[in-house]
């Protein structure tokens, strides 16, 4: 056991400080101002891993966390922490993320745009299953912690994951995972398992929850990874999406469509990328990472033409589905990764206006931005889940002629340690709605 003093957290909300000798550790659960006892569980070259055994001194921006199961789960990383202490923290994360790994240190960092209510977000949740017990995984293990307190769920998936928790221990074992979705705006439900091929409970357990869930509008099964049976996607009951609306769009959101976890401030965020892009009405888009369609039918109402490239077939069709769903007629999609189809539009004159990126955590393809440069748009919004693969891209861009302008974080996520961010570039001026 030692004593040490927590100065920082680290981009994964752990406490940082020092061990004598000057080896820096990281123990999940401390904050920046405590003084702390800890237990080393690993050491590695660079750096120490330690479990926290007592708290001695208390960082006044130390909450009690509402959840039971908040340390067992893993699932939020800063529950501990004040909610208007986390936005300042996650600000500093993306500052320090774009001077240290983009080189980026005159960039205005806005303050995050958070939550009234940072709790009953998710309208999505994937629950793990085994020896028909259901919960989440426990940190960096396999090893499935049941839950009952869940915070971060409206009440009504936690009602329903509570159900499905007390009806598992009846049924044969095969189901292996299951996936909860619900529309903020709409309330409806969908429920899909996980399972392996030929599983009798499929049917028992939809059959079950059809009847007591009013708002739950579908059930449907899928093959797990690892099943041999060949069997696709079985509707058991009802239909295979649910609808949610953002803003005055409406969307049919399937099992396996990407669509953002928080709904209220995806609306935040979509609104501050369409503000930022600028468009007067003419104008042609490209959305280079478009998944499902839902920023490309956003900038649709204010642009000439949005083209959308998607390297998965099943969100350009959601995209298109959601496009006559809304009578949208001012959108086209190529399907292709995005670091192919991109180069190829370049070589063929293709030349947008603005471009919008919002690629994966692990940011741009070097091909996809050097494709982006040569189409030579007037501006480039660029929307990120990774502060460290942005401050990357952002870099080269500015390289090749682009001005930055100020950062817009959104917390998505209250209670993690992921953050979201809006920005833009633009070859003639800085860009910033007035």
């Amino acid at each position: 056991m030692q004593k040490i003093d927590i100065t920082g957290l680290n981009h994964e909300g752990a406490g940082v400080g020092r061990l004598q000798g000057g080896m820096v550790v990281f123990v999940p659960g401390a904050l920046p101002g405590e003084r702390v006892k800890i237990e080393i569980v690993a050491r590695k070259k660079h750096y120490a891993l330690a479990r926290l055994l007592e708290i001695e001194k208390a960082s006044p921006d130390r909450v009690l966390p509402p959840c039971p199961e908040v340390y067992q789960c893993g699932g939020c990383h800063l529950q501990h922490l004040d909610y208007r202490a986390q936005l300042l923290w996650k600000r500093r994360q993306v500052v320090e993320a774009l001077r240290r790994l983009g080189g980026l240190r005159d960039v205005s960092v806005l303050p995050v745009l958070g939550m009234a209510n940072p709790w009953g977000y998710r309208n999505k949740v994937r629950l793990h299953v085994a020896g028909n017990r259901l919960g989440f995984y426990q940190p960096g293990s396999h090893e499935v912690v049941p839950f009952a307190h869940c915070r971060l769920l409206p009440s009504g998936l936690l009602e329903l994951a509570r159900e499905i928790a007390r009806l598992l221990p009846g049924l044969e074992k095969g189901l292996e995972h299951v996936t909860l979705r619900q529309g903020r705006a709409t309330g409806e439900m969908l429920v899909a398992l996980e399972a392996r091929s030929g599983w009798p409970g499929a049917k028992v357990l939809s059959g079950e929850l059809a009847g007591r869930f009013p708002e739950l509008v579908g059930i449907v099964a899928h093959p797990t990874k690892n099943d041999r049976g060949g069997f696709r996607e079985t509707l058991l009951f009802g239909r295979d999406y649910l609808e949610e609306r953002l803003g005055a769009l409406r969307f049919h959101i399937s099992a396996t469509t990407f669509f953002q976890v928080n709904s209220a401030q995806a609306e935040v965020l979509y609104d501050r990328a369409g503000d930022l892009a600028g468009l007067r009405g003419g104008e042609e888009v490209l959305d280079a990472y478009c998944g499902s369609g839902s920023i490309a039918m956003w900038l649709s109402r204010r642009a000439g033409m949005v083209t959308g490239v998607e390297v998965v077939e099943g969100a350009v069709k959601d995209a298109r589905r959601n496009a006559v769903l809304n009578k949208i007629n001012n959108l086209s999609f190529h399907v292709g990764a995005a670091e192919r189809v991109l180069p190829r539009l370049a070589g063929e004159g293709y030349r947008p206006e603005v471009v919008v990126l919002d690629p994966p955590r692990s940011g741009c393809d070097r091909r996809v931005l050097a494709a982006v440069a040569a189409m030579q748009p007037r501006r480039i919004v660029y929307v990120s889940c990774n502060p460290s693969t942005l401050a990357r891209d952002l870099s080269y861009l500015q390289k090749t002629g682009f001005t930055l302008g100020p950062m817009q974080p959104v917390d998505m996520f209250p209670h993690t340690h992921h953050i979201e961010c809006v920005c833009c570039l633009d070859r003639m001026e800085v860009c910033y709605p007035n």
